[in-house]
């Protein structure tokens, strides 16, 4: 038997083939069967808005219990850490999170805002029990006001971020929001000797 390694050569012979037989297998019309932009105006049926209802209910429980689960790590006294003076401190990841997402969900879905006459100072002054549970109070008004939103609204389209999109995937860009600032917070646990819990996923 023959244990020597291949050379060269033989390396890129078997390349070769093994691209020629890949490409060989790949139907030629996948990449014109791929949409530009999946799912992002094709929702119509009020079926799949309560599909999409559904799924979008299962995510955000999902992103409270980890976003609550983050924030209790930090100790009280570290509530309004900050790595610089012109960050954000702990707390405010978490304060902007409510006031950026309420105020978008409010003025672009048509409901009252109940942030909108809190002022800046009784932010300040908040303890961590007060703001662990205005973060709770948050995700349930945003469930309810989801829950409640006509077929009609979500299917609706409005610019966001250089884009035109219904308003039932501006739900999910604020999401991605919260994971942004919800991540620059667990760096801060890091900084603070504090080992983050895992993601749990799904």
């Amino acid at each position: 038997m023959n244990t020597s390694l291949p050379n060269n050569q033989q390396r890129r012979g078997f390349l070769s083939a093994l691209g020629a037989l890949t490409t060989a297998m790949i139907p030629a019309n996948i990449f014109s069967a791929v949409p530009d932009k999946p799912r992002t105006k094709d929702l119509k049926p009020a079926k799949d808005i309560d599909v999409f209802k559904q799924e979008f209910m299962r995510a955000w429980k999902r992103s409270e219990e980890y976003t609550i689960t983050v924030f209790e790590q930090m100790p009280e006294e570290k509530l309004f850490y900050q790595y610089t003076p012109e960050s954000f401190t702990f707390a405010f990841q978490f304060i902007h999170c409510i006031i950026f997402s309420a105020n978008h969900v409010a003025v672009r879905l048509g409901v009252p805002n109940p942030y909108e006459k809190r002022k800046r100072d009784a932010w300040d002054s908040i303890t961590k029990a007060q703001l662990s549970k205005e973060l709770r109070d948050f995700y349930t008004w945003v469930r309810t006001v989801v829950s409640n939103a006509p077929q009609k609204t979500l299917l609706e389209e409005e610019k966001f971020a250089g884009d035109t999109i219904p308003k039932w995937q501006l739900l999910l860009a604020l999401e991605n929001h919260i994971i942004h600032h919800r991540g620059q917070a667990i760096v801060y646990l890091r900084l603070n000797g504090v080992t983050p819990e895992g993601f749990v996923g799904w």
